[in-house]
């Protein structure tokens, strides 16, 4: 590594990288060739890769994705059961992801894709939406008053259970709440919705959950689920990779399998506002 940046050094006529501390930090010209030379590599990872093949029927291969909690276990399963099938070599490497994390996943190569609610990235990262989550909420008949649809004062009246993996205790919520003029009192967030799901189910609470979650398994509790009293802004659910990965056949393939996968599943778990 020494020798190659001598030779770059050189060769360009800029230090490129100089020692601040304990850290090497890019020089103004090592910044503006970043951009460029980024191109130039995909260009050239795009030309070696055009034809090469895969068959999922036989080809072993292990993807790497990063899913948030609210997509993984209905798109999984049903993403799994048809390669199990189609694809019996290929395996999947699972980890859990939000948007602070999993654009320079992607960017450092510790995942071939994302999948979720994840607003932000970079122009070379590439997206398509799967299906949007809906927001409903839920609770015990026989804990709290309340029949589907819930009003507006008893929406607003309740103690509140949410969906959070950040350090707060409006989680993903906290923006659409603050823009609908929404103020409740969570006293319950946590990561997992079977967490707040089985909670509700013994707790005169109220969980607000994405529609396809509580479509699935809010009966399996004994919940009611219901359509929001307020208009919220859609929370769609992305696959996301990186523009490197663009052409990869065996990357194509996996992609057209999840987003049937997806298409498989939303249908009937639509919950109508």
């Amino acid at each position: 590594m020494s020798h190659a940046l001598a030779t770059l050094r050189v060769l360009l006529g800029d230090e490129l990288f100089v020692r601040v501390g304990y850290q090497m930090e890019p020089t103004l010209r090592a910044r503006e060739l970043q951009a460029p030379i980024r191109a130039l590599l995909d260009a050239t990872q795009k030309l070696l890769l055009a034809n090469a093949s895969f068959d999922p029927a036989a080809d072993e291969r292990t993807f790497r994705i990063g899913l948030s909690i609210q997509s993984e276990s209905l798109l999984v399963s049903e993403l799994f059961a048809d390669l199990a099938l189609s694809a019996p070599r290929v395996k999947l490497l699972l980890s859990q992801t939000n948007r602070e994390r999993a654009y320079d996943a992607l960017d450092a190569e510790q995942i071939d894709f994302a999948i979720g609610y994840l607003p932000g990235g970079s122009g070379w990262h590439r997206r398509t939406e799967l299906f949007d989550l809906g927001v409903v909420c839920c609770f015990h008949p026989a804990l709290l008053p309340y029949q589907a649809p819930i009003r507006p004062d008893q929406y607003l009246a309740s103690r509140h259970a949410l969906i959070s993996a950040k350090n707060s205790m409006l989680g993903y919520l906290e923006d659409a709440l603050h823009e609908a003029g929404v103020k409740i009192e969570p006293v319950l967030a946590a990561p997992n919705f079977l967490t707040l799901l089985s909670t509700v189910a013994r707790a005169p609470l109220v969980a607000t959950v994405p529609a396809i979650i509580a479509r699935h398994y809010a009966p399996l509790f004994g919940l009611v689920a219901s359509a929001l009293p307020f208009p919220f802004p859609s929370f769609p659910v992305e696959l996301i990779w990186h523009a490197r990965s663009q052409e990869d056949r065996a990357h194509m393939w996996l992609r057209d399998r999840i987003e049937q996968s997806a298409a498989a599943i939303v249908p009937a778990d639509r919950v109508a506002a």
